[in-house]
């Protein structure tokens, strides 16, 4: 039997998910999918954790130097609220 992390690693094979989706998926809050992908992000050797940068919904604004996994609460530029989520994969 596979455990969170491993299973949650093999289903980012497969396609790219945001941190709700990983978190309903799995069963989890979405803070500790956070603090798995964390993990997995470090331990992805040899194949590569992309992530997919949020952006926001109004004027486009990408979150490209973002470092953390979680979803940026507002645009800097705008101040919209309307933010998509980041998402993320293994390749």
């Amino acid at each position: 039997m596979l455990t969170i992390r491993k299973a949650m690693a093999e289903a980012l094979e497969s396609q790219s998910y945001d941190l709700r989706e990983l978190s309903k998926q799995f069963h989890i809050k979405e803070k500790e999918a956070r603090d798995h992908l964390e993990h997995i992000a470090r331990s992805a050797r040899p194949k590569r954790f992309m992530i997919e940068p949020a952006a926001c919904l109004d004027c486009g604004f990408v979150f490209k130097k973002r470092d953390r996994l979680s979803t940026p609460g507002k645009c800097p530029l705008c101040r919209s609220l309307s933010v998509s989520p980041p998402r993320f994969k293994i390749s």
